[in-house]
């Protein structure tokens, strides 16, 4: 049903794409049309209204990101006009922050980077879909996730290293939010010796560590939540266990972990690697958790509302958790990518012969 939905929603973009529409101009004199053979100026034009009407409207928190047909239009003119694919892209950037039109890539990259935390959650979400499914389609959601710079052979564009160290910058900026977003709502709760809402932060001694080992990247009023946490609580446990054999769990990384077992058993055991939670950092457990396609990680505890609905980066988090409760998310949705998880069934439940 909702591949149907999907296919019917890429045919319709691509049959009214380049159609003729009431757009200002028909020329474009921020691009060279004639770089691109095979494209009338004019349909590049409606093409490039299209695309950035249709993300325009994704802007509306209230409306579900489903980008598909977007992606798929994208992917097609990136085959043979990806210059083309780089100029709208740009000129999207541009329009969500405010910043001078006509300016180089690089330079328009840069600045986007400096102005993350004037961007709302929804931008920051359609900026990694984009990232992730156009501008590094041919790399590898691990690679990414494990910030491996190599990007082998097409490592030698500049540009593209620079959209890899944007997308960086844009989860770093979700991540910070969440965080900031989780202290702030403890702290109050234990303030007011009252529980603050249904939603409930996790995983805040993973979190903690996790801006300890980033202290130089993050903001100095993250930095004042959790030190203001630490003297309020001390009863979080900072190690967890292993879920297949009670062995402690360091935190150094927020993708994976692995477990203490070779040390703990004088090097004869075999340490186990486990996935980590894309929103409390924490191990996630044995059973199936929800899982992004975009960027590949695994959730076994939703993010708050809060968080999909930042239009900027909010330093008065104390005096928003308090005047009104966080609410638990009403559909499971990625914090980096604010798609609709899935559940992922076993290979061999989806395999026609399952022996």
């Amino acid at each position: 049903m909702y591949q149907a939905r999907s296919q019917k929603a890429a045919v319709e973009f691509f049959w009214i794409g380049g159609q003729q529409r009431d757009v200002l101009s028909n020329r474009d004199p921020d691009f060279d049309v004639e770089a691109i053979s095979g494209f009338p100026e004019k349909e590049l034009v409606y093409w490039t209204h299209s695309i950035l009407l249709s993300l325009k409207q994704y802007e509306n928190v209230e409306k579900p990101l489903v980008v598909w047909d977007i992606i798929t239009a994208l992917l097609a003119f990136k085959q043979s006009a990806p210059k083309y694919v780089e100029h709208v892209l740009a000129k999207w950037l541009m329009s969500c922050v405010g910043i001078q039109l006509g300016l180089p890539i690089a330079k328009t990259l840069s600045q986007v980077s400096r102005l993350l935390s004037n961007i709302g959650s929804r931008q920051l979400h359609l900026l990694n879909i984009i990232n992730r499914r156009v501008v590094l389609a041919e790399l590898k959601a691990d690679n990414i996730n494990c910030s491996q710079t190599n990007l082998g052979p097409i490592g030698a564009e500049e540009d593209l290293a620079l959209w890899m160290e944007l997308l960086l910058s844009c989860e770093n900026e979700l991540r910070e939010r969440l965080v900031a977003f989780s202290f702030s709502a403890i702290s109050s709760s234990i303030s007011t010796s009252s529980s603050n809402g249904d939603w409930q932060p996790v995983g805040l001694a993973q979190m903690g560590q996790w801006v300890a080992h980033n202290g130089d990247n993050v903001r100095d009023h993250l930095k004042l939540l959790v030190a203001g946490f630490r003297k309020l609580n001390n009863r979080y446990a900072a190690e967890e266990q292993c879920s297949y054999c009670s062995a402690s769990v360091p935190f150094e990384s927020t993708e994976f972990a692995f477990c203490r077992a070779a040390s703990s058993s004088g090097g004869v055991g075999q340490s186990h690697k486990l996935l980590r939670c894309a929103a409390s950092m924490q191990v996630c457990p044995t059973t199936p958790s929800w899982f992004c396609i975009c960027c590949q990680r695994w959730v076994s505890k939703l993010a708050p509302q809060a968080l999909f609905r930042m239009a900027t980066y909010p330093f008065d988090f104390e005096f928003s958790t308090v005047s009104s409760s966080p609410e638990v998310i009403s559909k499971p949705l990625c914090p980096f990518c604010g798609i609709l998880l899935q559940r992922l069934q076993p290979e061999f439940l989806l395999s026609k012969s399952p022996v």
